[in-house]
């Protein structure tokens, strides 16, 4: 089963394209009430935070559940090194207990979308950045401030279906 948690439509885009994909079901972590194993987490990341991890920890505890795989989805490349260790970091900090398999993909922003609270921690972060003297990794984020952008990519979603594959695999009796 796939589960969404999705403020502005990246990370249910990519929920419901995996769910094509692998002819799984794809819910709104606010309709989760327990799955299958493996149980996929597609959750937008917003200054850290993972979107719907609360409703979603709520119910694999409920499940007895220990293990899932992780997707986050969030604007900075998660190929970076300094990307990966940060979003699994955050991740660790929010999941434990829970066992988990990482990956990322890449969102989009539409500023004319945000939300005043969002629109003003973008505005804060620009700040901070222009004061601090541009970083290298933040050349990117000033670039596309104030724009609509999206990196939303199927392909992004390759090494998820070839884990998952591997993982269905070795699941069933042989």
């Amino acid at each position: 089963m796939i589960v969404y948690g999705s403020e502005y439509g990246s990370a249910k885009w990519y929920a419901q394209t995996l769910g094509k994909k692998m002819n799984m079901e794809a819910v709104d972590v606010r309709q989760f009430k327990g799955g299958e194993d493996p149980v996929i987490f597609i959750s937008s990341l917003y200054a850290g935070g993972f979107k719907g991890a609360r409703q979603f920890l709520k119910t694999m505890n409920k499940m007895d559940q220990k293990r899932f795989v992780l997707v986050s989805c969030g604007l900075a490349d998660p190929k970076e090194e300094r990307v990966q260790k940060e979003i699994v970091s955050h991740a660790h900090a929010v999941f434990d207990p829970l066992d988990f398999e990482w990956f990322g993909v890449r969102g989009g922003i539409d500023y004319s979308r945000l939300s005043w609270k969002h629109r003003t921690m973008m505005k804060m972060m620009k700040t901070m950045i222009e004061k601090k003297g541009m970083e290298e990794n933040s050349k990117e984020f000033l670039s596309t401030y104030g724009k609509k952008v999206s990196f939303c990519d199927e392909a992004w979603l390759d090494d998820v279906i070839e884990y998952l594959n591997i993982h269905e695999k070795e699941t069933v009796p042989g």
